[in-house]
């Protein structure tokens, strides 16, 4: 597999991936581990150009009513609907994303606001360290 663009994790106070974590706290399904598994790959492989619908963003704060220039939420369909945020970079933002924040959408609302998501990747830029290489979500 050509995987064109390079992806990363936020880490944890335990230095796992926040979106593992999210996935075991959630009891998210096996099925629904592979479809978001399957949009990652997808991602890695196309970046920005991923089919219609897969990818959306830059994604507008609720609470202070400002577009999130940097977040973005990946689309997948399942048993629940995961819309974990993400950004471009925030090193590299032509060769790279981070998974920054697990999100479940219920009856059209998402759990978590773009807002959080923004303070977490700015927790990146002040030091790397905060992620890890992406590894396939199990």
């Amino acid at each position: 597999m050509n995987l064109a663009w390079r992806i990363y994790d936020y880490k944890g106070s335990n230095g796992e991936s926040a979106i593992q974590a999210w996935l075991d706290r959630e009891k998210v399904s096996k099925r629904d581990r592979g479809q978001l598994n399957q949009k990652m790959d997808l991602l890695a492989m196309h970046g920005m150009d991923l089919p219609p619908k897969l990818l959306a963003g830059p994604l507008r704060s609720k609470t202070e009513k400002l577009r999130r220039k940097n977040i973005y939420k990946l689309i997948v369909h399942g048993d629940l609907m995961l819309r974990p945020y993400l950004c471009r970079g925030p090193v590299n933002n032509d060769a790279e994303f981070t998974m920054l924040l697990g999100v479940i959408e219920r009856n059209n609302v998402n759990d978590h606001d773009p807002s959080e998501a923004e303070a977490i990747r700015e927790s990146i830029i002040e030091n790397h360290d905060r992620r890890k290489d992406h590894e396939r979500y199990r």
